[in-house]
């Protein structure tokens, strides 16, 4: 395994910023951005599987100070994760309760496309994800 590079705090407003314009291009809605902390257990992740050794490091960073917030955008009353699987998980495996989350907030009411892959993967908590060797 190659070494880890986190997003620092500033790359993830950064990334936010650029995942609201893609957003907006792809379904043609404005979205706005808030931060906010939100409840762990009611973040939806998006992807199966997250890498153990990653894991494992993010853990680490974040009982050192690291705090890069984590992209969600809501949806019936749910966060779905769009950036920042292995850091919930491992504030969750921590004890957090919650996360500062950068909120991308649709304008008007419509069903993101992270929405169906989490079903599609039968993902509805952060326990339902695999971690898997590197």
């Amino acid at each position: 395994m190659g070494k880890i590079i986190l997003i620092t705090r500033q790359g993830a407003f950064k990334r936010a910023e650029r995942i609201k314009r893609e957003y907006e291009a792809i379904y043609g809605i404005e979205l706005g951005l808030e931060r906010d902390f939100v409840p762990l257990d009611g973040v939806v992740p998006t992807q199966a599987e997250l890498s153990e050794g990653k894991l494992l490091v993010v853990i680490q960073e974040i009982k050192h100070g690291y705090d890069a917030p984590i992209i969600v955008i809501p949806y019936e009353g749910r966060y779905y994760l769009i950036d920042g699987h292995h850091r919930a998980f491992a504030l969750k495996k921590l004890g957090f309760e919650r996360v500062e989350a950068i909120l991308l907030k649709p304008m008007r009411e419509f069903m993101p496309g992270i929405v169906k892959t989490a079903k599609k993967e039968g993902l509805k908590r952060l326990e339902d994800v695999k971690i898997v060797r590197d």
